[in-house]
């Protein structure tokens, strides 16, 4: 990386109000000092409750991360940033994801994003009751966890890699 490219984007960072950011492998124990960091700056703003939904879409975020993240690496990789700009925080998570779950991803996403919080509060009361039966890691809640707390609809995207991978973003504005 030059120098100039490092400035630029520090520049960005300070621009959107950047509290914490982070690209590269993730774990279990990442996860675990990334949330300790995030505490320790969300103390500042002294508002427990906010405080308390910022880390849960944090978590849920970087949960999906360490359990969901595909590629070349045999290590999950994804990136997390989280910003704080006109009274408002923002948390967005990225990885790679194979092609061929995108497709169901994405209509999830959409469902969730058009759904008011009623509708949700019920897809997560479905989800609670059918977690028994989900395959894999949690209860397959995290992205209704994260629409449920997030203020305003989360919002999505999905680039495309290759003929195998996309990459998909998510972001939460609390």
């Amino acid at each position: 990386m030059e120098i100039s490219q490092a400035i630029d984007i520090r520049a960005s960072m300070r621009e959107s109000g950047t509290i914490m950011a982070y690209n590269g492998q993730v774990s279990d124990e990442l996860m675990v000092t990334l949330a300790d960091l995030l505490k320790n700056r969300m103390k500042a703003m002294d508002d427990k409750k906010r405080t308390r939904t910022v880390f849960s879409i944090f978590m849920e975020g970087m949960q999906n991360l360490v359990w969901h993240s595909s590629g070349d690496d045999v290590a999950a990789s994804g990136m997390v940033c989280i910003s704080h700009q006109n009274e408002e925080i923002s948390v967005v998570c990225g990885n790679r994801v194979h092609r061929d779950n995108a497709a169901k991803l994405e209509e999830t996403l959409k469902e969730l994003q058009s759904a008011d919080k009623e509708t949700i509060r019920q897809l997560y009361r479905e989800g609670m009751s059918k977690s028994i039966d989900h395959d894999g890691p949690g209860a397959g809640l995290g992205l209704i966890e994260i629409a449920r707390r997030a203020s305003h609809p989360i919002s999505f995207a999905f680039i495309d890699v290759d003929d195998a991978y996309v990459d998909f973003f998510l972001a939460a504005r609390i």
